[in-house]
């Protein structure tokens, strides 16, 4: 694996922020549902980068030792495939034994294992393969119809390279001209690339969960980053049978890149997950805009699209709500947040709910503009009870 865990880039410690800072809520949210949890890490690596920085191991284990502490019935289990890598991890998991194991293996190996705990444990499955390559789309969604078969609560969060797909994609069908060398320029995409070698077209397809990746690598009206998205946007439609709500969210280094280094794919089947989830990418966007640009200056000079909008906001919100007929104040926050991910908290739609009931634009059951999220809002008045 190169020099991969010599240190900690800029966009692992993003994605880090977003696993560390989710997981605090979700416990607290979970483990009301007295069913024991279990986390599993499928690709641990060493566990931490030779820097001192911590990897997504020492991340999970320090977010679940407080709850694990106080009785809560939960454990990990962190899955690793090279010996060297796994001889570490073991080493630096020791203090947290009690809750956590580890497991030298591919993940591949652990798909069966893993769906047996789905039937009685509420999961999380953190996907962070080095390489894509260890995405095999029919052994994974056998995992999924698993865990949709037993009813269980499951979260599934994917490191998604959709850019290192779509290099070998192009590769592979000959289309080296449109492959932006700005992609490759980092040394672990190199040796990423390099490693894979020409994939065959079969690979890629049981990557891809199918053959669709053909005709959006063909595409010569598509930039790069256009068929980056279309192609996780159609990833993201074969699960739809498992999950009822699934997300992406683009990682880059830089703000100023058009291509992300990867997309964070997230997957719940309830609605509590994706808002958790929300907030999680909204504060690290936040954190990741205040290292761009103003860590070390004078003024803010975060670019102003994007300082919410609540104007924008509310206006998606009218324009989502039932034009005969209601809707409660979580059904509508849900659906604005689909419209609007990572962008806005959950605070901030109550606030624009709130700031459309105040203006006469939507109305409330309870005719007040402080409200529950039980209660219902319409674009007409509701008629007088009796």
């Amino acid at each position: 694996m190169g020099d991969f865990f010599d240190k900690k880039r800029e966009w692992s410690k993003y994605k880090d922020f977003i696993l560390g800072y989710y997981l605090t809520p979700y416990i607290s949210k979970l483990h009301k549902l007295n069913r024991p949890i279990i986390i599993i890490d499928c690709f641990a690596g060493r566990g931490e980068f030779r820097d001192g920085e911590p990897g997504s191991p020492l991340i999970i284990a320090r977010a679940v030792k407080p709850w694990h502490d106080k009785g809560v019935p939960i454990r990990c289990l962190f899955i690793e495939d090279d010996p060297k890598n796994y001889e570490h991890l073991s080493t630096i998991m020791v203090d947290y034994r009690g809750f956590c194991e580890t497991r030298l293996g591919s993940f591949d190996d652990q798909l069966d294992q893993i769906a047996r705990l789905a039937q009685s444990n509420s999961l999380f499955l953190y996907i962070d393969p080095y390489t894509i390559r260890g995405l095999i789309f029919d052994r994974i969604s056998a995992v999924y119809d698993q865990i949709h078969k037993a009813r269980s609560s499951v979260e599934v969060l994917i490191n998604f390279n959709a850019a290192t797909f779509m290099r070998w994609a192009l590769a592979a069908l000959q289309r080296h001209q449109d492959i932006p060398v700005s992609t490759a320029e980092e040394l672990v995409d190199q040796l990423e690339d390099a490693s894979s070698g020409a994939l065959e077209l079969d690979i890629l397809d049981s990557i891809a969960g199918g053959d669709y990746w053909k005709a959006i690598a063909l595409r010569p009206d598509r930039s790069f980053t256009e068929k980056l998205q279309r192609f996780t946007r159609l990833y993201q439609e074969q699960m739809t049978k498992f999950f009822n709500y699934i997300v992406n969210y683009p990682i880059k280094e830089k703000y100023h890149h058009s291509v992300p280094k990867y997309y964070l794919i997230f997957a719940t089947r309830h609605g509590d997950g994706l808002e958790l989830i929300n907030d999680a990418m909204c504060k690290a966007r936040l954190q990741f805009l205040g290292k761009q640009f103003n860590q070390n200056m004078l003024f803010d000079l975060i670019p102003e699209r994007e300082v919410a909008n609540l104007s924008e906001l509310r206006r998606t919100l009218l324009s989502i709500s039932p034009s005969d007929g209601s809707i409660s104040r979580k059904a509508l926050r849900q659906k604005g947040l689909l419209k609007h991910f990572g962008r806005f908290e959950k605070k901030d739609f109550d606030a624009a709910i709130a700031a459309l009931i105040e203006s006469g634009e939507l109305y409330s059951s309870t005719g007040k503009a402080r409200i529950n999220d039980g209660v219902l809002l319409s674009a007409i008045p509701f008629k007088p009870s009796g």
